[in-house]
């Protein structure tokens, strides 16, 4: 009898442990959330040295528009564009450094294997998805270099964005997703993924794309 009582309780013990390793890798999972509010601003409000940055995207682009973004917790600046047959956005830190160049796509111009690797991802994790905005994201490389660390200027990776020298950009896939979970529990998530089309972050979106204003 004391032997059946203490298998039974080891048995509890093994099932209680399990729930709470998986709670708290479900808690390590846990999704933050992505909180947008942009304001159209003219170019006095715009940092200087960022727009003498962009000069030679400005020059060429068309039905430019410029803004002021907050997180929720930081500012930024962001210039959207038409250059050269693409919607291009470039944005800035506060502080006018840049930050990332982004071009906005359909899903059908991602190379086959991307949207292979995206597609299995979402099929893999939702019961339904649509998916709504999908932006190419570069990125300046960051490498070691006798133990330092080299970062690009912000010029030198302006050039290469604009020459498509993507052997020295880091590229990403940014996705934004209407999905349906197996327990019929909808979100909106914003996805980012690597070069690879492998998953890297997902953020649930408090605040629509579509209520920003877009290009």
């Amino acid at each position: 009898m004391k032997l059946k009582i203490y298998h039974s309780l080891i048995s509890k013990f093994i099932i209680y442990t399990c729930l709470f390793v998986l709670a708290e890798k479900s808690i390590a999972q846990e999704v933050k959330e992505k909180y947008e509010k942009e304001i159209s601003i003219k170019k006095d409000d715009f940092p200087e040295n960022s727009l003498q940055l962009v000069a030679p995207i400005l020059k060429k682009g068309e039905k430019t528009r410029l803004y002021k973004e907050f997180n929720g917790k930081d500012y930024f600046y962001e210039l959207k564009t038409h250059y050269k047959g693409e919607k291009v956005s470039v944005k800035f830190y506060e502080n006018g450094q840049l930050l990332d160049i982004e071009i906005l796509k359909n899903f059908h111009d991602l190379a086959p294997e991307i949207q292979e690797r995206i597609n299995q991802y979402f099929q893999e994790n939702y019961k339904k998805y649509i998916i709504h905005r999908i932006q190419i994201q570069y990125n300046r490389e960051r490498e070691f270099e006798d133990g330092k660390l080299e970062i690009d200027e912000d010029d030198e990776f302006l050039e290469e964005f604009m020459e498509m020298d993507l052997e020295d950009l880091i590229v990403k896939f940014e996705i934004e997703a209407e999905t349906v979970d197996y327990s019929n529990e909808r979100s909106f998530f914003e996805f980012l993924f690597d070069h690879s089309g492998e998953i890297e972050r997902k953020r649930t979106i408090v605040k629509r794309a579509d209520d920003n204003v877009l290009y």
